[in-house]
């Protein structure tokens, strides 16, 4: 249920892959075991995966670089680590190509529905063309879409925060933020006063260095038992 001492929520922003895109981290697992299988790695995908994330999140590129040009370079030093010898972009653009044929959760379209009264943005560490067309094709629409491409910026950092705020219009204590990273969505939105939702579809432990956020649900059906009687009151 809601937390009694947060304010009316008047608008909720979402993140995409893994939220309310079913392409989530299983996806880059994927693509990590061809890397280990191809190359015959002495690591599994989950470990591979465990470096090239290091490399994407810990990057500091100067100029802002797309999640394109990003997976490529971070993968690139991931090759480093483990001593292969090979071209990054033909497994970037392998994940681009399960991307696209991404589909929402089952529950999406019926909890979106319901929450017809509340403003709802999509705020995503994603390519705006690549993100616009998986909404797109699955009929999904929203109030605003902010990308990383669009705002120059990537979760958890502040500013793809900011630029949604500023489309719906509201202040960080009225908007709600739900995702599944502790890092990217809750520590991000957290930081500017937002409330914030850990979509836990794995059930996973959340470790004692990681945000804490204000509600955890297994899905977004949760959703209506914190926004639902708020929202249509």
């Amino acid at each position: 249920m809601g937390n009694p001492s947060m304010p009316e929520i008047r608008g909720i922003t979402f993140d995409a892959f893994g939220t309310i895109i079913d392409t989530g981290r299983a996806v880059l697992i994927g693509v990590a075991n061809r890397v280990a299988a191809d190359h015959r790695l002495p690591v599994s995908g989950d470990r591979f995966l465990e470096r090239w994330d290091a490399h994407f999140f810990a990057a500091d590129h100067g100029e802002f670089l797309t999640l394109a040009e990003a997976s490529s370079a971070s993968l690139a030093k991931a090759f480093l680590d483990f001593g292969v010898d090979g071209d990054p972009d033909p497994y970037v653009d392998l994940l681009e190509r399960e991307w696209r044929r991404a589909r929402p959760y089952p529950e999406v379209r019926e909890v979106l529905a319901a929450l017809d009264r509340v403003r709802k943005a999509v705020v995503s560490n994603a390519d705006d063309a690549l993100l616009k067309e998986i909404l797109a094709c699955n009929g999904l629409t929203f109030d605003a879409v902010v990308t990383s491409e669009a705002c120059r910026s990537y979760k958890p950092a502040s500013r793809i925060f900011e630029v949604a705020l500023r489309e719906l219009d509201m202040e960080p204590g009225a908007v709600l933020h739900v995702g599944d990273s502790l890092e990217a969505d809750v520590g991000g939105a957290r930081r500017l006063g937002m409330g914030t939702v850990w979509v836990n579809r794995a059930a996973e432990t959340r470790r004692p260095d990681q945000p804490v956020s204000d509600f955890e649900i297994p899905d977004l059906r949760g959703l209506l038992d914190i926004v639902a009687p708020q929202g249509t009151a």
